[in-house]
Order: C-alpha cells, then structure tokens, then sequence
C-alpha cells in the first residue's frame, strides 16, 4: 500500500501514542487504541475568466506550492460555504473582481502539497463572467495577473496539474466551437 503522507504522520491524534501508521491511501490507524484518522478529499475551485479579446486571466503564484508559476484563480471553499460560493469569494480576495455569471466547466483530482502533508484536492473549474475588469488588482496570495492568447499558451508554464487539465479541456472545447 502506498500512502503519500505515511512518512509524516505517527502519533495519534486520540490518544497522542506514536502508534499511528497507514491504513489505506488516504487513512491511518492507530494500533493503541484503533482510533482511524482519514485524510479526506478537499474542495477546490478555478475560474476560467476571458477578456473581450478572448484572452485567458492567468495569476502568477506569490506562495509555495509552485512559486512563481502561473495559475488560474480559485481556491479552496471554507466550511459552510457551497463551491459557487467559494469561487465568488476567492475571485474578490484574490482579484477585486465580482462575478456575474459562472457555469460548471469541469472538475480534476488534483493534489496540494503544503509543508510536509499532501492533500488530496478535487478541483471543480467554473467558466466566469466579471462585471468589468477596471477594478483588478493583484491581492492575497497573487503575485500579478496576465491576459493570455489561449491558442499560444504554454501550459507547462502552469505549476499544478489540475489547472493544466482545466486549460486542455477548455482549449479542446474553444477548438470546437464555430
């Protein structure tokens, strides 16, 4: 059995014994007291935003994981939220944008490596229309922000795979279209 995180994680969170070791991919077991701690699958989202030029909204990563690479803008829904209001949440922080309209595009497992725990990640992408662009601003966790031509886009200029995903799905519907 491989569990990512089985090199991290040892004491129990129960009963506090270094007797917690990997019960399946995403659990572990602890064999003082058989308390079972799960590491369960969080909830994230990407907007998928274009300008009137038909050019994608890309951001560029100001923190690890993947500093310095370009991603697309979203995050994660905090509890009580439902993932549609997680994304008009995060495109506010992140961007200083409203949204207006959103539509399901996709979704993708994905992973988000932070400190020394791998989380297991669904991603849910939305295709996003803004109320204007005059308000945007690089905030939070943004280094800066870009209008690209999406037929030119280097998708390995991405750092995460999910937002890769997301591009080659929506690239592969644009081609599609009349």
């Amino acid at each position: 059995m491989n569990n990512i995180n089985q090199q991290t994680f040892f004491h129990c969170p129960k009963c506090g014994k270094p007797a917690l070791g990997p019960r399946s991919e995403n659990s572990f077991a602890c064999s003082a007291c058989q308390f079972v701690f799960y590491l369960n699958c969080a909830a994230a989202c990407i907007a998928v935003i274009v300008n009137e030029k038909n050019q994608l909204l890309v951001t560029r990563r100001k923190k690890d994981p993947f500093k310095g690479t370009f991603d697309l803008p979203g995050g994660f829904a905090e509890p009580g939220e439902s993932i549609e209001q997680s994304l008009i949440r995060e495109i506010k922080e992140e961007l200083n944008l409203d949204i207006i309209r959103l539509e399901y595009l996709c979704s993708f497992p994905n992973t988000y490596p932070y400190k020394s725990v791998v989380y297991p990640v669904t991603d849910m992408a939305f295709v996003c229309g803004v109320s204007t662009f005059d308000t945007i601003d690089a905030r939070d966790d943004i280094a800066g922000f870009y209008f690209v031509d999406l037929p030119g886009l280097d998708k390995n200029m991405f750092g995460m795979d999910s937002p890769k995903k997301v591009m080659e799905y929506y690239q592969g519907l644009s081609a599609l279209a009349p």
